[in-house]
């Protein structure tokens, strides 16, 4: 989650949350890893249609800005759309896309797919 969070920082969790909204820090347990956690942002909601194009995030055909992105070179040339890899045009209900702020090396929906709702343990409320 460079450059956002780091290798030794803590973080305080809220794992009662009712409602998990598009930017959410979050943690949940691997959907394809027994025993592994992950800790990725929300970039995708249930209906929502993602695609990355030249670097930049498309949410619903809309580009949204990241500023907490680390602006490396390559990422120009980082394409994905959710249909081309999952065969799917949205995101289907019950479940969340997750990207990692280190977009060029994190592992994250693009690998793992979709993350159901219910294994997410809770949403990062501070971090130090």
């Amino acid at each position: 989650m460079l450059p956002t969070l780091h290798t030794g920082e803590y973080g305080m969790i809220y794992k009662r949350a009712a409602r998990y909204e598009r930017g959410d820090i979050i943690s949940f347990y691997s959907p394809d890893t027994p025993n592994a956690e992950y800790i990725k942002r929300i970039v995708g909601l249930p209906g929502d249609r993602i695609e990355i194009e030249s670097g930049s995030l498309y949410i619903n055909g809309e580009k949204k800005k990241e500023q907490y992105l680390r602006q490396e070179k390559n990422l120009a040339r980082l394409n994905y759309s959710l249909e081309d890899s999952s065969g799917v045009k949205t995101v289907p209900q019950g479940k969340i896309f997750v990207l990692g702020d280190n977009r060029l090396h994190s592992r994250d929906s693009r690998d793992f797919g979709f993350v159901d709702v219910s294994n997410i343990i809770g949403k990062w409320v501070v971090h130090f």
